[in-house]
């Protein structure tokens, strides 16, 4: 099956070092923040929404996915944009392996517009796993998704990923932060 996943996982370089030496620190303020980014981005914005840009069933073997789930089977692959105020300011990208997709797990696949953050903040068995880190430089692959959004840069945009666990049932949600979004004003 061809798909037109962006390649974030296999692409970057994903640290977990505590700092980024070259990271300013308004941004770092943003990737290791622990708390619900919905939550965070309904506090500055008017109206909030996630838009789908595609959900697909893949694997590891036909898609550019991370190596945390390299050994299932099936993956859902869920790609949004989290608007503030009708703009795109965040890209996210999940990855749920099939056996995380059962019992109360199984609505993940059929959330929609819906925002997950808020679906995973709300159960109290979430466990958050380390923040990884990862810049994309200039002339990435996401700095064209940027171009195609009108929103062009000449800096490096920065991303964060986490493996969350609910009910001990894995899944990645990478977030890459858009020139729009504010965390690289100074």
């Amino acid at each position: 099956m061809h798909n037109h996943l962006l390649p974030i996982g296999p692409t970057a370089y994903w640290s977990t070092q505590q700092r980024p030496l070259h990271c300013p620190d308004n941004v770092l303020a943003w990737l290791y923040d622990h708390s619900s980014l919905t939550q965070k981005l309904e506090g500055l914005c008017k109206t909030f929404s996630v838009q789908i840009k595609q959900q697909i069933t893949t694997n590891s073997i036909n898609s550019p996915l991370s190596d945390y789930f390299s050994s299932e089977s099936q993956v859902l692959v869920r790609e949004v944009y989290l608007y503030c105020d009708d703009t795109p300011v965040v890209f996210a990208q999940t990855e749920i392996p099939f056996s995380t997709l059962s019992e109360e797990q199984e609505k993940l696949a059929q959330i929609g517009e819906q925002s997950l953050g808020k679906f995973l903040f709300q159960d109290p068995t979430m466990v958050r796993g380390k923040i990884e880190t990862a810049e994309f430089l200039k002339n990435s692959f996401l700095h064209q998704l940027s171009e195609s959004l009108q929103q062009s840069c000449r800096h490096s945009l920065w991303a964060r990923r986490s493996l969350f666990h609910i009910k001990n049932k894995p899944l990645l949600v990478s977030e890459v932060f858009l020139p729009a979004s504010g965390i690289y004003l100074t």
